[in-house]
């Protein structure tokens, strides 16, 4: 997407990561609600030594990408309390230290429609469910080092 700030702009933000591949040491917040896929999540991305923050609605990723500076959030779509279209929007609006990081969705649904509300919602990509290492390690690398 564009019209983004990139996470470099914002002091407080991780530094873009310069090797495309590895994703060691990147920071990940993860919106989740169903705790299997965000176990899944945790676990896939801890072997590639990342560190993992999860959170279950969108209102608390929200909170969380306001409080810390994360490389990339991945955004479940249908959560309680705020799904992931209106979560996205708001951390976009924030203005703070994940403002301009990449959006990943996490959804089941990859009609055109769907995807496009993606994108008009601010989000910079999408990982299809279910999806294994490579597809999630994949998306993760295009956002970061593709766009």
């Amino acid at each position: 997407m564009t019209g983004h700030a990139n996470s470099s702009d914002f002091q407080d933000a991780p530094q873009r990561r310069s090797r495309h591949g590895s994703l060691a040491g990147l920071r990940v917040l993860v919106a989740e609600d169903t705790e299997m896929v965000r176990d899944l999540i945790t676990i896939l991305l801890m072997r590639e030594k990342v560190t993992v923050v999860s959170v279950v609605d969108g209102a608390q990723a929200v909170e969380a990408a306001a409080a810390e500076a994360y490389d990339i959030i991945l955004m479940d779509m249908n959560m309680p309390v705020m799904g992931g279209f209106e979560a996205t929007r708001r951390i976009r609006q924030s203005g703070g230290p994940c403002a301009g990081v990449p959006i990943l969705a996490l959804t089941a649904n990859v009609s055109k429609a769907e995807i496009a509300q993606c994108e008009r919602a601010g989000m910079d990509g999408h990982i299809p469910k279910p999806f294994n290492t490579n597809a999630l390690t994949t998306a993760i690398n295009a956002a970061l080092y593709d766009a």
